[in-house]
């Protein structure tokens, strides 16, 4: 439709506020003020006219308005700067070379037509104006300038002047048709983390990088291929096999880049997709150069992939996995398995690491390397965690009600679960909905997480602290943190890399590294868990370096429930079951000492009858006994019964020695007396952890020790030597002190 009856329909319809802003403009530069009324009268009617009087004041206008100016009508002579001039400016400009210009003057000889239009012109009119001559060839070299526009438009990437997706995907099928008995390529590219270049220098900056990798890609292409810019950082290029692809070649492409401006440490992936079979949609020749691209994401020191069957079957089995997650969940096809860990100093059993494991209908056991990866990256590992979160607090709940030891479970909180806003509250309403105190689940987090976000990690993680969390950092020293960052991360629990502990079992016999960690960790307070102990003599460098904990194939593989139930039901540690260690290590393990310090020799029998069989009970009629008893047999002290109305050195002084000598937070400490409260109350401050007043009965008092005893971690240290818990209804049983 001619732009002057859109226009008036426009307003007959009620449109004509709406036209007057997308009206179309013309720029009239024409020093003559006669003319340029003139000019106005004929194209105000159908367009919006600016004027100028000369070159500098057009560009002036230009570029105020840039390319919403339609066309310009351009006189030649003119003052200041003259039409040629002006033409020359404009055309070098990308900003404006786009805008159509009529030039108008005096004479009409063929040379000053061919002069404007030399210049850059789209036509030329001869003075005096004729109105429908001018209205004429202004709409339709308008028209034509917008028909342009839209091909353009579809035919290339505004940004980067290359092919668009769609008119590249035409353009190839255009070149493998022209030519059957050449051999083609199709190269298809990603930048690592390009989203991080807009966040960090800006949109602009992003679209100045791909502009400029679009023309090194014209560059390379040549005459012997085609390029597309998709979308994003995505580029596409078919080129005629002229070489053999190499990483030499893709490295110096990346470095190429990363001499461009804004170019930060940019690292580009590419694929490639070697054309074979033409019956194959260039749709899907693309996608699979994409994909082959995709698949070396994350792999340092990888430039590019080529696409091939291993390529093909590899993604293939990765979409069958991934359509059959939900319904694996939904099916409870996802198994919890135990590892046990184990305390290096007796080989007893001190706690758990919940892993999962897929056993599909049809394809058997699946795993874990193969899945996990995938649900991490498709976010599905959030759903897995809430289960196997889930699963484990059942399971704790189920053997507190069996009476077995109360010994903490390890599980795992991905970085994806780091970011959930509810994480927290999902945490702690599983423990409470299974009534387990927080510190039964240790949360295991991978090092690696603390880096990428470090502040919104450590808020997280330091409230899941604060309510009652262990936390555990898993992979320490597979190369995140710095010792600095340590410092600021809310951990109780370092768990070594298992590839850290078989390189340096395998190195020298000072085994420097692993002995500095384990001061570093003495004196941050932390406990120590190595995993991935396969040997013998990972072992034994771990005593040497005074580890704290282990777990690993040398004393057990991750194994069902129910056979993990069985080491609970029968107390074996990991020696008795596997057979393995010192011969002295396959003997029964002495028990546990429970001191009882009391003057009255009927009420430490007493004590002695309730606990026999499950500790050792040692005894003691005066403060100096008690005292030296402790001295004696401080390492397997793990509780004492303190009367605080002891003859000479009463309970008092001995609860002070115990304070200055800094065995307080190892030994758990019930202080019995009469009913006082404020005896009960000092007794308190020199850190007993319960007060038993007289009269009491036993089966009360065993409770108040196992209880204390289960306490016995502090916030700082969630490992402790000499915790003794419940197993069945009367036996007792030494596991960790990790009751956090």
């Amino acid at each position: 439709m001619p732009p002057d009856k859109q226009y008036h329909r426009q307003v007959k319809a009620g449109q004509g506020y709406e036209t007057m802003i997308s009206q179309k403009k013309i720029l009239v530069v024409e020093d003559n003020e006669i003319n340029r009324m003139i000019l106005r009268e004929i194209l105000s009617s159908r367009y919006k006219v600016l004027e100028a009087g000369n070159g500098v004041e057009a560009l002036s206008v230009l570029r105020e308005y840039g390319e919403m100016v339609s066309l310009i009508l351009l006189d030649i002579v003119m003052p200041v700067m003259d039409g040629y001039t002006f033409l020359s400016h404009i055309k070098a400009d990308s900003s404006f070379s786009s805008i159509p210009v009529i030039v108008t003057t005096q004479s009409d000889s063929e040379s000053d037509e061919v002069a404007a239009l030399s210049h850059g012109a789209a036509d030329f009119v001869a003075k005096p104006y004729r109105a429908q001559v001018i209205l004429h060839r202004v709409a339709s070299i308008i028209h034509l300038r917008e028909t342009a526009a839209m091909i353009n438009l579809v035919q290339y990437d505004r940004l980067t002047g290359l092919y668009s997706k769609e008119f590249f995907y035409q353009r190839v099928r255009e070149i493998l048709m022209q030519h059957p008995d050449r051999e083609y390529d199709i190269i298809c590219s990603d930048i690592v983390n390009f989203k991080l270049i807009n966040d960090i220098f800006g949109i602009p900056a992003g679209d100045h990088l791909l502009n400029e990798i679009g023309r090194l890609y014209k560059k390379v292409a040549g005459k012997n291929g085609i390029c597309g810019h998709f979308h994003a950082d995505q580029f596409a290029c078919l080129l005629e096999r002229r070489w053999n692809y190499t990483d030499e070649l893709f490295i110096r492409c990346n470095a190429r880049i990363n001499t461009l401006p804004n170019a930060r440490n940019v690292v580009m992936k590419w694929g490639i997709y070697q054309v074979a079979d033409r019956n194959v949609s260039v749709e899907q020749m693309c996608d699979r150069a994409l994909l082959a691209a995709r698949s070396i994401k994350g792999r340092y020191g990888t430039y590019f992939a080529a696409y091939d069957d291993e390529l093909r079957n590899r993604l293939l089995r990765e979409q069958a996995i991934t359509d059959s997650m939900e319904p694996a969940l939904a099916k409870k096809e996802f198994e919890v398995y135990l590892q046990p860990k184990y305390r290096i100093r007796d080989h007893r059993l001190s706690g758990a690491e919940a892993l999962v494991r897929w056993k599909h209908p049809v394809w058997g056991f699946q795993s874990p390397g193969e899945f996990i990866p995938l649900f991490e990256q498709n976010g599905f590992i959030t759903k897995l965690d809430q289960y196997v979160w889930e699963r484990a607090a059942s399971v704790l709940r189920e053997w507190d009600n069996r009476g077995y030891p109360p010994i903490p479970v390890s599980v795992n909180v991905s970085r994806a679960d780091i970011y959930h806003k509810d994480l927290a509250d999902m945490l702690l309403g599983i423990v409470r909905r299974y009534r387990l105190q927080p510190s039964r689940l240790h949360l295991e987090i991978t090092e690696s997480a603390y880096t990428e976000n470090p502040e919104q990690v450590i808020e997280t993680v330091g409230y899941l602290r604060e309510l009652g969390f262990v936390i555990e950092m898993d992979d320490f020293g597979s190369g995140y943190s710095s010792l600095n960052m340590l410092g600021k991360m809310p951990v109780d629990i370092l768990k070594l890399d298992m590839k850290f502990i078989q390189d340096e079992s395998a190195g020298t016999d000072d085994g420097g590294i692993l002995h500095f960690i384990m001061e570093l960790a003495r004196w941050m307070d932390l406990g120590v868990v190595a995993e991935g102990v396969e040997t013998r003599q990972q072992l034994e460098r771990l005593k040497k370096a005074d580890c704290d904990y282990v777990q690993g194939y040398y004393f057990a593989r991750p194994m069902p429930i129910n056979e993990f139930e069985e080491l609970l039901r029968n107390g074996q540690t990991a020696m008795e079951q596997e057979g393995m260690g010192d011969e002295d290590a396959r003997e029964p393990q002495p028990l546990p000492v429970l001191l009882v310090a009391d003057e009255d020799a009927s009420y430490r029998g007493d004590v002695r009858e309730t606990f026999e069989g499950s500790f050792q009970v040692m005894e003691a009629s005066d403060g100096k006994a008690a005292l030296r008893c402790m001295a004696d047999s401080k390492s397997r002290i793990a509780a004492v019964i303190l009367s605080l109305t002891l003859s000479g050195t009463d309970g008092f002084s001995v609860l002070e020695v115990l304070k200055r000598e800094k065995m307080v937070p190892d030994i758990a400490v019930i202080a019995t007396g009469p009913q006082d409260e404020a005896m009960e109350d000092r007794a308190m401050e020199l850190g007993a952890d319960d007060f038993a007043g007289r009269p009491h009965s036993q089966r009360s008092l065993r409770r108040r020790v196992l209880r204390a005893i289960h306490g016995k971690a502090p916030r700082e240290r969630a490992f402790r030597p000499g915790q003794i818990l419940t197993l069945g209804e009367d036996k007792i049983y030494e596991e960790t002190d990790d009751a956090r």
